[in-house]
Parts: structure tokens; C-alpha cells; sequence
């Protein structure tokens, strides 16, 4: 169990290819100030999305009309889980991919592990939605997508993490943190039916014969 430093959770914010928003966040405790929390979340999102390798990144898996605004990382009093500071930055980073994107609320899930077991002690955040190549001819998430982007989180963490600033799971109902020991991504998509939520939806009406 983790307590003793500063609880701090990073948020991303981004666009979806019909002008929606999409959300992704987790959590870390570090003895770094807040400025300096949401610089290395800033760095983490960037090494993100460009990818451990050139061409291997988030941003080529996502179409050009998909991409982040701001990042936003935000301190919470552990005990009472209380926001009490906040941070904001602009950070614009459009996909590359071509073709068509997927509906805005199709979403890869990340899944966070720690040592312990039951669901306070898990996590998990959804990127937004990917290209329509993405997909395999049965529906899955295309393999190289899954290897690409455990890849590149593994390499946004090994920059992240160091011996006092790790990512961990907060659990608001104990009031507890404990740090993420594994990550898993796996090969099917999941929904989020809130980025869609302002897109207006337009009806084609026939007439029954």
C-alpha cells in the first residue's frame, strides 16, 4: 500500500474525427511538485503517441481527424479523495493514419494489474478510436495495433517511472494506492457510448409500402 507522497491523476483530452471528445486517465503518487507531475505526463502522452519506434506509435493508428488537445493532471488528497490542485496544457497531436477512422465509440481498452487481487485493486482507460484498418476481417483488433502499442506504453513508462513517481490504482472506496505491476491489452474492442454523445445523429425515414 502507497500513501505517503502526493496522489496525482493524469488526464487526456482529445478530439474525435466528428468533432466529439474522448477522455483517457490513470493514476500515480510522486514526490515531484505538481508543475513537475504534469510535465512528465505531458512527456509520457507525447512519447505515447509518437511510439517507441518511428511509424509505431498511437498517432499511426488513428486518422489525422482524431487527436489530443490538453493534458491536464490534477492532486487528490488520498484520504478523502478531495481534488485540491490543478494543472492544465495544451498539447496538439493529430493522427497519421489514412483511411477512414471507426465510430467515435469504439475504444481499445488498457488494462491496469497490481499484486493484489479483486477489483479495487484494477484498472483500466480507453484510447480513442482507431482507423477502420485497425480491424481484423472477423472484428478483432488487428495484432500489430496490440504489439504497437504495448510497445510503446512500456517505452512511455520506463521515461515516467522512476523510484519515487510510479503509476498505481486508487481506490476511492479504500482510500488506498497501490502500485500497477502489469499492463494487457486484449484483441477486442470495447464501447464508449459517451463520445458520441454530442454528435448529432441524421435519419434516413421510407415510407412502409
Amino acid at each position: 500500500m502507497i500513501d505517503v507522497m502526493a496522489l496525482y491523476q493524469h488526464r487526456f483530452t482529445g478530439h474525435t474525427a466528428d468533432g466529439d471528445t474522448w477522455m483517457y486517465s490513470w493514476w500515480a503518487t510522486s514526490n515531484l511538485s505538481l508543475v513537475a507531475a504534469q510535465a512528465a505526463a505531458v512527456q509520457w502522452n507525447a512519447d505515447l503517441w509518437a511510439g517507441a519506434t518511428a511509424g509505431n506509435g498511437l498517432e499511426d493508428h488513428v486518422t489525422a481527424e482524431v487527436g489530443v488537445d490538453s493534458v491536464t493532471t490534477v492532486e487528490i488528497t488520498a484520504a478523502t479523495g478531495v481534488q485540491t490542485a490543478r494543472v492544465d496544457t495544451a498539447q496538439s497531436i493529430d493522427g497519421v493514419a489514412a483511411g477512414s477512422a471507426l465510430p467515435a465509440d469504439v475504444a481499445l481498452v488498457v488494462s491496469l494489474r497490481t499484486a493484489q487481487t479483486g477489483a479495487s485493486h484494477r484498472g483500466r482507460f480507453y484510447l480513442p478510436q482507431p482507423a477502420a484498418s485497425e480491424v481484423t476481417t472477423n472484428g478483432r483488433v488487428a495484432a500489430d495495433f496490440i504489439t504497437d502499442l504495448g510497445t510503446s506504453l512500456a517505452a512511455a513508462w520506463t521515461t515516467y517511472n522512476t523510484a519515487t513517481e510510479f503509476p498505481v490504482i486508487y481506490s476511492r472506496t479504500l482510500r488506498q494506492s497501490n502500485a500497477v505491476t502489469s499492463f494487457d491489452i486484449g484483441n477486442l474492442y470495447d464501447t464508449q457510448r459517451g463520445r458520441e454523445a454530442q454528435v448529432t445523429e441524421a435519419r434516413t425515414t421510407t415510407a412502409m409500402p
